[in-house]
C-alpha cells in the first residue's frame, strides 16, 4: 500500500467519521444513536438522496462505510448491502452496529482504487464523502463503474471547490501564512501544530481535523471529467445545517445548489 494510503488509513482508524459528534462509549447502542442524530441534524438531505427503500432487494455497494449510518439504513430497508472501508476501526464498529440492530450486510477491508469484486455486480454504488480522500480519485470512480451493472446508478459526494466554505478555508490559509510575518508570538504558539503545513495539508486539516493527510476539492467541470464514462450525469450541491453562512445558503436554495460544500454526483453506467 502506498505511504499516503497508510496515513489515510491510520487517521480514520484514530478518528472514525463523526465519532467526535458523540460522548457515548464507542460501539454501544447510544453511541450509534448519537452519531445518527449528529448526521441527521447537520446533513438531513442524505436520506432523500440515498432513497434507501428504493433499493430493497437490490445489490448495493457502499464505498467507505464509516460508522455505518447509511449502510445500516440500506440494510434495514431490505437492500442486499455490501460495504468496504480502508479503516479497520470503522469496519469493526459498523459490524457491532449490525449486531446491535439485528441487521445483515457484508463488510470487508478494501481500497476504493482496487475493489475486490467482479465486473457488473451492483445495482447501486454509493459513496458519501470518501473518494476525495484517496490519492487517485479517478481510479476509484473507474472501479465503481466496473462493478456496476449496465444502466445502473452511482451516487458520490465530493467536496465542492466553488463553495462558500472552501472560500472560507482559503481565507484561513492566507491568514495562517501572514501570522508568522508579523511576529505574533502568542498566536504562533497556538498555531504551531499547523504553521508548517503545506496548503494541501492545511486544507485537509481544516476539512476533517488536524492529522488528516488528504482532502481534495473538485469543481463541477472536474467532476464531469471524473465521471465521463457515465451517462445522465446530474450534479447538485448541498449545505449542512448550521449557523452563519450556512443559514444564507439554506435560505436560498438556488445558491445552495451551486455553492454548497457537499457536491453530489448521480449518474448511470453506459455509453
Amino acid at each position: 500500500m502506498e505511504e499516503i494510503k497508510k496515513k489515510v488509513q491510520a487517521f480514520w482508524d484514530r478518528s472514525p467519521c463523526c465519532s467526535r459528534g458523540t460522548s457515548a462509549e464507542a460501539g454501544n447502542r447510544e453511541f450509534f444513536e448519537q452519531v445518527d442524530l449528529y448526521k441527521d441534524t447537520f446533513e438531513p438531505f442524505t436520506d432523500k438522496i440515498a432513497d434507501y427503500s428504493h433499493w430493497k432487494g437490490k445489490k448495493i455497494l457502499e464505498i467507505g462505510v464509516g460508522l455505518g449510518k447509511d449502510f445500516s439504513r440500506f440494510a434495514a430497508k431490505g437492500a442486499l448491502a455490501t460495504g468496504v472501508d480502508l479503516s479497520e476501526k470503522s469496519l469493526g464498529l459498523t459490524k457491532k452496529r449490525l449486531e446491535i440492530f439485528n441487521l445483515k450486510g457484508n463488510l470487508c477491508l478494501a481500497d476504493s482504487e482496487n475493489l475486490p469484486f467482479k465486473n457488473n455486480v451492483f445495482d447501486l454504488v454509493f459513496s458519501w464523502g470518501v473518494l476525495h480522500h484517496t490519492p487517485n480519485t479517478q481510479k476509484a470512480i473507474d472501479e465503481a463503474y466496473r462493478c456496476l451493472k449496465q444502466n445502473e446508478t452511482v451516487i458520490v459526494m465530493l467536496y465542492n471547490k466553488w463553495s462558500l466554505i472552501n472560500f472560507y478555508y482559503f481565507i484561513i490559509r492566507i491568514k495562517m501564512r501572514l501570522i508568522p510575518l508579523f511576529g505574533l508570538k502568542k498566536r504562533r504558539a497556538i498555531l504551531a501544530p499547523i504553521e508548517k503545513l503545506s496548503d494541501n495539508e492545511l486544507l485537509a486539516a481544516l476539512t476533517d481535523g488536524i492529522g488528516n493527510p488528504l482532502s481534495k476539492v473538485y469543481s463541477r467541470k472536474q467532476a464531469r471529467k471524473l465521471f465521463s464514462k457515465f451517462k445522465n450525469i446530474e450534479i447538485q450541491a448541498y449545505e449542512s445545517k448550521g449557523s452563519g453562512y450556512t443559514k444564507i445558503l439554506n435560505s436560498f436554495k438556488i445558491l445552495e445548489k451551486y455553492f454548497g460544500w457537499f457536491m453530489v454526483i448521480r449518474a448511470q453506467k453506459g455509453e
